[in-house]
């Protein structure tokens, strides 16, 4: 099952999440794809994005940097980030295919933090979000604190739908090429 692990670190130490560091696993291929996107002075934009093929179509390009880019930006806003260089704490993303279709009904964030122990991290929170009919729409989403804030709000539902909207136009689930 291919999933993305997701870190955001503040290696300004501003106290604000200002690089967010993306692994594609492949575990079937012993693969890892990388992505980096930096936001310079801290504003919420990155301004410096390698993207790579991060849509998996073949072709480096602006699409790529763009998927990059509003996929770093709404992570950074979800305060899950690690003080320097650190690694501890992670986003896991990945989906589950009930029909066996190809096309995800599921796609689950789990944030964790290493203990230590790199095999044993804690899980500390979980959202997902449902395609309850396999229509293509996430309608439905946990209601889960995702940003922090100690509220769990439309504004995490908006920030959690961004979240699923932009990994699955990365086009990394399933176990085929293409998912």
């Amino acid at each position: 099952m291919r999933y993305l692990k997701v870190t955001a670190q503040d290696r300004s130490g501003n106290g604000k999440a200002d690089t967010a560091l993306l692994h594609f696993h492949d575990p079937l291929a012993s693969q890892i794809r990388e992505a980096v996107a930096v936001d310079m002075n801290a504003d919420g934009s990155i301004e410096f994005g390698f993207a790579g093929d991060i849509n998996h179509d073949g072709k480096q390009g602006f699409q790529d940097q763009l998927l990059l880019t509003e996929f770093a930006e709404t992570f950074l806003q979800l305060n899950w980030f690690n003080i320097g260089d650190n690694w501890e704490r992670y986003l896991k993303i990945f989906t589950s295919d009930y029909h066996k279709d190809g096309s995800p009904n599921i796609v689950t964030c789990q944030f964790s933090e290493d203990n230590g122990d790199l095999s044993q991290p804690i899980r500390i929170k979980c959202a997902s979000a449902y395609d309850g009919d396999n229509d293509g729409v996430f309608d439905t989403f946990t209601h889960s604190d995702i940003n922090s804030d100690g509220r769990a709000d439309k504004a995490d539902k908006i920030q959690l739908s961004k979240i699923v909207k932009t990994f699955l136009a990365f086009r990394w689930f399933g176990t085929g090429p293409q998912g």
